[in-house]
């Protein structure tokens, strides 16, 4: 999310994807990292995992490649790698520009 304070970033966790005949089909599994422009980080929507958690019977194993998954999330954001380094942000930035002016 790019604002006037600066780049800001809102990560879902989610299984990887299935596309068939029907549908693009994932798993939101509610859990949300947001990472501010000061590098501030929050953990969102954890209480509402919780309770999915329970009500879809996510396994032991599911929740920790979610957890570890969110710790991936953070170092990335720590090194400014992949989607979190500032090439990465100015790339896509410039394409959305060009598209804006079609």
């Amino acid at each position: 999310m790019i604002r006037d304070n600066g780049v800001s970033y809102y990560c879902n966790l989610a299984s990887p994807f299935v596309l068939d005949r029907e549908a693009l089909k994932y798993i939101d599994y509610d859990l949300d990292v947001k990472i501010f422009p000061d590098g501030e980080r929050k953990l969102l929507d954890v209480d509402e995992y919780a309770a999915n958690r329970k009500r879809w019977r996510y396994s032991n194993a599911t929740d920790k490649i979610l957890k570890a998954n969110v710790n991936i999330l953070v170092d990335w954001s720590d090194q400014q790698k992949g989607p979190f380094s500032q090439a990465y942000v100015d790339i896509w930035y410039q394409r959305y520009l060009e598209l804006a002016h079609r």
